[in-house]
């Protein structure tokens, strides 16, 4: 009687280009851990520095699981020296549970049904036209955001409802009127979420960042700021594009398609109201926050239980319904945000940062807009805009406070200009969407163009935003 043996699973294989990268990034590390030790920073401080730049490539160059990647950067600053509670101090912060919690929202509302049913009822309200249609994705993106702060997650419910609708209208692959639809589509996943502390994932980056440097913040303090500059950069976006990837020809088609879907989902459902009702409560717990002083993911660990409890969350979802590749990533990042303060790294570039801005610091729209520059020039280096968005606050926010200007005005152009897309590799929320359409919802023309017009109208909705802030006496 033979027995069949079962054989192991194959092995990945790693691409040339994947080990021609990874010794790139080697070079880099290890070129800037013997280069002569810069003034001002400590032998520590240069081999920090060593182990970040050598993890930026394999994150730009997508060597490895992003995940993986921050494991062994937090690795390599162990050997270096760092002590070991300091490196995994990113998962110990309240922003990293914060976090957590929250991702748990995202699946609990894609698992329900209830983002779904909220888009296509949403899209069912708008006329059946490139307007109507843009602007019901805006709204979509701007109620999904309240209780789902992974942009990945809301690109993921979004961009395969845009793409249904596109080819439901009989529009072209690659028209312009199609990748009118899905650019801003995405663009509305990811930029209205910013309008709140935790609508975003750069929400718990910006509250580590704020702790790192003993700033305190709030809900509706972080609101009172971005908010309004946020929908203003929606607007922008909405009108903008329509002017800029101009369809072929007005739409022809029937509006029943969302009413058509909407019927299909069936009545509303006992998880979802659970779903909803949690959000809701999370929504009012984060907005009095400044009157409960309770911290911000308390409310995200009784929401598991409760979503646990109602059989929403299972045991096998534990370990599946969250990115852990993002958590470990960010985790990472936060603990890089710590060590580089520890070691004096963000003062050390506030040298070369400070003298310009101090040179400008007279005028918020320039101070602004120079912000939202070196954000661009970043994000072709840090493909997460984490470490980023870190860098550039930790390292000009002393000098900036000591010329009256408060830290979320600056964090307000650093957080709006955070999501360009050149190039692909910078914005994974636009890779998703040429994913999600197989690569016919638009062309790399159309894509520049609108990235370009992103970041015209990002330096538009800063100009006006300082009038704002002045406006309602953030600034004097």
């Amino acid at each position: 009687m033979s027995v069949a043996v079962s054989s192991p699973p194959a092995v990945q294989k790693v691409s040339a280009s994947k080990w021609i990268w990874l010794v790139v990034a080697i070079a880099v590390g290890a070129g800037l851990a013997m280069m002569p030790l810069p003034t001002g920073l400590s032998r520590m401080a240069q081999l920090v520095l060593a182990a970040t730049a050598f993890t930026v490539v394999l994150w730009a160059a997508q060597v490895m699981n992003s995940g993986v990647a921050s494991v062994l950067m937090m690795a390599l600053l162990i050997l270096a020296g760092v002590p070991v509670p300091r490196v995994f101090s990113g998962f110990g912060g309240g922003a990293f549970w914060t976090l957590l919690a929250v991702l748990f929202y995202g699946f609990a509302m894609k698992k329900t049904g209830l983002a779904e049913r909220l888009s296509y009822y949403i899209l069912s309200l708008f006329p059946n036209t490139y307007g109507g249609i843009l602007t019901s994705f805006f709204v979509i993106g701007f109620v999904l955001a309240l209780g789902i702060p992974s942009m990945t997650v809301r690109t993921a419910i979004m961009t395969p409802v845009a793409w249904a609708l596109v080819q439901s209208l009989g529009l072209p692959n690659r028209s312009r009127g199609s990748a009118l639809i899905i650019l801003t589509t995405v663009e509305m996943a990811v930029v209205p979420g910013i309008a709140f502390l935790y609508g975003s994932l750069t929400g718990p980056v910006v509250v580590a960042a704020f702790d790192a440097k003993k700033l305190p913040i709030t809900w509706m303090g972080y609101a009172q700021v971005l908010t309004i500059p946020t929908l203003l950069l929606c607007v922008l976006i909405l009108i903008g594009n329509q002017l800029i990837l101009k369809p072929e020809a007005p739409l022809k088609a029937s509006a029943t398609f969302a009413k058509d879907r909407l019927h299909a989902l069936g009545s509303f459902k006992r998880p979802e109201l659970i779903t909803g009702l949690v959000v809701l409560f999370s929504i009012v717990y984060w907005a009095t926050d400044s009157y409960h002083h309770l911290p911000a993911f308390l409310i995200g660990m009784v929401a598991m239980a409760v979503f646990y409890m109602s059989g929403i969350l299972r045991d096998e979802d534990i370990g599946t319904g969250v990115s852990w590749t993002l958590l470990l990533f960010i985790g990472g990042v936060f603990s890089l945000a710590n060590i580089v303060q520890d070691y004096k790294i963000t003062d050390w570039l506030a040298g070369y940062f400070v003298p310009v801005v101090q040179q400008i610091e007279f005028s918020v729209v320039l101070l602004s807009i120079l912000m939202a520059l070196a954000m661009y020039v970043l994000r072709f280096l840090d493909p997460s805009s984490f470490i980023a968005v870190s860098v550039l606050f930790l390292s000009t926010v002393g000098v900036v406070m000591a010329a009256g200007i408060p830290p979320l005005v600056l964090m307000a152009p650093i957080i709006l200009a955070s999501a360009p897309f050149w190039v692909s590799y910078q914005n994974f929320w636009l890779a998703m969407g040429e994913g999600l359409t197989g690569n016919q919802g638009f062309t790399a023309g159309h894509r520049v163009r609108l990235a370009n017009a992103y970041a015209i109208f990002t330096l538009v909705a800063l100009a006006v935003g300082v009038g704002y802030w002045k406006l309602i006496g953030v600034l004097h």
